[in-house]
């Protein structure tokens, strides 16, 4: 499936209004939808002369959740270092293959999303004891904003295997503000994942790492 193929059905529209609404109170909306649609379920069966198990509908209904993914973004780290330093984007420390961690600058928990602009190669120690399920703060996102935009340019744009560059422009488009048409502009890409984090601060109240910086 391509940009292309997926246009060909049409577009939706949402109201804005009514999408965040969604998004910010989508740990309510979920479950009473499964409950309705159960309902639902169970009456038609019963019309039909049929009874369904509420534990049958159940297990139709278990979600499965989506499993992380950073295989390529630590492929492609691994692949640069052979040629240059490659360093932390939150520190600005060196990387080795052994302290090379994959980050979601915005955090799994939050929003699971494994979108090449998500994935930032990161000091092991500093992702899973300081920085962790948290947000980036505003200071901190700021001055790693050249090391972030180096690594989308060398780790993705840049890749030898030309799925990448259209995969991280695809991908931006789809699931940030600010990022639209046929030309992206790693500052619009920037700028879609700050506002996106501010959105995610709001919305969802996720807290945020903002360490002293030298």
């Amino acid at each position: 499936m391509d940009e292309v193929y997926l246009s060909g059905f049409g577009e939706l529209l949402v109201p804005r209004h009514l999408w965040r609404a969604l998004r910010r109170f989508d740990a309510w909306i979920e479950p009473a939808l499964i409950a309705e649609w159960v309902r639902l379920m169970k009456g038609y069966a019963a019309r039909q002369g049929r009874r369904l198990a509420d534990g049958a509908i159940a297990r139709a209904m278990t979600w499965s959740d989506p499993s992380r993914d950073v295989r390529i973004a630590r492929e492609r780290a691994l692949r640069l270092m052979e040629r240059e330093p490659l360093r932390c984007v939150w520190t600005g420390r060196p990387l080795s293959p052994a302290s090379l961690d994959v980050d979601h600058c915005l955090p799994w928990t939050a929003w699971p999303c494994d979108d090449l602009w998500n994935l930032l190669p990161a000091h092991r120690g500093v992702n899973r004891r300081q920085k962790r399920d948290r947000l980036p703060g505003d200071r901190l996102l700021r001055a790693a904003r050249e090391r972030i935009q180096v690594w989308w340019e060398a780790g993705y744009l840049k890749a030898d295997n030309p799925l990448l560059p259209e995969r991280f422009r695809i991908e931006a488009r789809a699931s940030l503000p600010l990022v639209d048409g046929s030309e992206i502009r790693l500052d619009d890409v920037f700028a879609g994942v700050d506002l996106q984090r501010l959105r995610l601060k709001r919305d969802q109240q996720v807290p945020v790492w903002e360490p002293e910086l030298s």
